[in-house]
């Protein structure tokens, strides 16, 4: 067990999208890439206000998500809530969503997971702590994509536990979800550290169940807390005392 400045630490854990791997800038490009296929001939409007049309349609999604039309399928897989997005967008725009809809879903996820790659610090900060301290993920999202983001991302092996929303039924920033990973741990809420790049998600949450925390802020937000910030994962090392 070593002393750093998050305490005495005996495990780390991180979540995955946008802390180790890039996600919503690949996201946002694919569903442009997909608006320029298929919205922008149609109807001559520029990406950036059938973006705005996009993100009306997903926060209506996002509002009924935890409902039970809709949570049940969503932890399973996303194609469903996803495939809905694109609906009301095409409604939005008073374009013929059927098939449509679907056609651009599927072809969303397979861009976006094609073009999903992992932060370069990642791996080598993983493979720095492995054998040092057990390693865990905690992450949001439905249990297919986020099980099959672990293997597209070749992170499949390297953590001890993963916790996915999709499979526990909760996501963070409430409280089973960690409190499981900490039984599993079998150690004291002090001594676990977790790394993500979300306040109110990841520190947060972390925080509330008694969790050393650190905050990934790559983008440089103003920091409600600056001792427990990093700006990229290379930057636990020292904290961590690995040099």
């Amino acid at each position: 067990m070593r002393e750093t400045p998050f305490g005495q630490v005996r495990a780390v854990g991180f979540d995955l999208d946008d802390t180790l791997c890039v996600y919503m800038p690949v996201a946002v490009q694919a569903r442009r890439a997909m608006m320029e296929r298929y919205l922008a001939p149609q109807t001559g409007l520029p990406i950036e206000t059938l973006d705005q049309h996009y993100k009306r349609a997903f926060h209506s999604v996002l509002e009924e998500l935890h409902t039970e039309r809709w949570y049940p399928l969503y932890l399973r897989e996303g194609r469903a809530t996803r495939t809905e997005t694109f609906r009301r967008l095409l409604r939005s725009l008073n374009l013929d969503a059927d098939g449509l809809a679907e056609r651009i879903s599927e072809e969303y996820a397979a861009l976006r997971e094609q073009m999903l790659h992992l932060h370069e610090e990642s791996l080598e900060v993983l493979h720095a702590l492995r054998g040092r301290y057990p390693l865990f993920v905690i992450t949001n999202g439905p249990a297919y994509e986020q099980r099959r983001e672990l293997q597209v991302l070749g992170l499949e092996g390297l953590f001890d536990i993963v916790a996915i929303e999709g499979e526990v039924g909760v996501g963070k920033p409430h409280a089973p979800i960690f409190e499981g990973v900490q039984r599993e741990l079998g150690l004291p809420a002090d001594q676990i550290l977790f790394v993500g790049n979300s306040w109110a998600h990841d520190v947060q949450g972390a925080r509330n169940v008694g969790w050393r925390a650190a905050w990934v802020n790559r983008e440089g937000e103003p920091h409600p807390d600056p001792a427990s910030g990093v700006p990229d994962l290379r930057d636990l090392r020292p904290l961590l005392e690995w040099l």
